[in-house]
């Protein structure tokens, strides 16, 4: 019996004209495009410089800032109104006010006399552009601060970043992505299941059969499984074949933590598609969910940044744990034994979708 619901099912998602061709483009196009798409570097910042010193530090100094390539030089101001104006009228998103005695206080190392303002109605773009001014700062101090450099000779300030050296945003990306393709197929498709069924009348021949709704639920999931490895592995080889990442840790538990997250969010759609009555009803209710889901998974916010009621939310949210999973296998190395509370959860959440969407079907209709 099982057998011959497999093969139905199987047969059911290759006949469908879209479902197939839609499993194999999203995931590519996800881990083509939005690693360049979605940037978390900040570039083409505008500046407006007012330059009171006009001399050949000041002058080193606005070039440091425009050769490093965050930062696009607007306009060279001498009116610190002018500059704010520029700024009111979104023009520019930083202005530097240099001193008049500039090059005097570099040299004695004083201090660095110059004024920093931001544009911080885009607040994330605000701070990191304070956070590239003040690496300029460092790097002209370093270079020409002369007197700064004598107060600091016995200082040595040696960085390291663990998992990520270069700080390269898309190594940090591509296993959020993974998460995202194969959470929203996986989501989507199962919630269309039941209900197209129930559109072309089919449920009904299924309703007559000996079947029990259990071996009907799970032999509508097992495809599934199939659908994400193969999204998973696809995923895998654009990441090594395109970006040259590769996985630290072992592959077989990105599998494994997959599957538990396979049988949360399938549990979900068929329990969706149980209690929907069309099409149209299923997808709104799932984009719903993996709208929330995904917003508070810690993918694109820290969940430690989050007030306390919000996180008390993540602890249901399945994305929260296949998230923290993923990333930690795939840049740190990471095992089920460092990760048991996600496996734990996914377990959990997994079961009682499960569980939820076997009671909820009603052979009876």
């Amino acid at each position: 019996m099982w057998k011959y619901l497999l093969e139905k099912e199987f047969k059911q998602f290759f006949r469908d004209p879209g479902l197939p061709k839609m499993a194999l483009a999203f995931p590519v196009l996800m881990m083509l495009v939005f690693p360049f798409a979605v940037s978390m570097d900040i570039r083409n910042i505008n500046l407006a410089v007012v330059d009171n010193c006009m001399s050949t530090g000041s002058a080193r100094f606005m070039e440091k800032c425009t050769s490093s390539g965050y930062f696009r030089l607007v306009d060279l101001c001498h009116d610190p109104d002018e500059a704010m104006a520029l700024m009111d009228a979104n023009k520019v998103d930083a202005v530097i006010t240099i001193m008049p005695d500039f090059d005097r206080q570099i040299g004695t190392g004083k201090g660095f006399p110059a004024g920093i303002k931001v544009n911080t109605v885009n607040g994330t773009k605000g701070s990191l552009g304070a956070q590239y001014i003040l690496q300029c700062v460092r790097l002209y101090l370093s270079e020409n601060g002369t007197g700064m450099q004598a107060a600091a000779a016995g200082i040595d300030i040696s960085e390291k970043y663990y998992f990520n050296p270069t700080m390269d945003y898309k190594l940090f990306m591509i296993p959020a992505l993974i998460v995202i393709a194969i959470t929203m197929i996986t989501a989507f498709l199962p919630s269309l299941n039941i209900v197209s069924e129930k559109e072309a009348g089919t449920i009904e021949q299924i309703n007559v059969t000996p079947v029990s709704k259990t071996a009907f639920i799970v032999c509508k999931m097992i495809p599934y499984w199939v659908i994400a490895f193969f999204i998973l592995t696809a995923c895998l080889i654009i990441a090594w074949a395109v970006f040259g990442y590769v996985c630290r840790g072992n592959i077989l538990w990105l599998y494994l933590f997959t599957v538990l997250d396979i049988i949360v969010m399938a549990g979900l759609g068929l329990l969706i598609s149980n209690y929907s009555n069309n099409a149209q009803q299923a997808m709104f209710v799932i984009w719903f969910f993996a709208m929330v889901f995904m917003l508070m998974s810690g993918i694109f916010t820290p969940i430690a940044s989050m007030p306390d009621w919000a996180q008390a939310i993540t602890y249901v949210n399945p994305m929260r744990y296949y998230a923290d999973a993923m990333r930690a296998i795939f840049l740190k190395g990471s095992t089920p034994v460092d990760l048991w509370y996600d496996a734990a959860g996914l377990a959990v959440l997994g079961t009682i979708a499960v569980t939820a969407a076997i009671s909820s079907y009603r052979k009876s209709e």
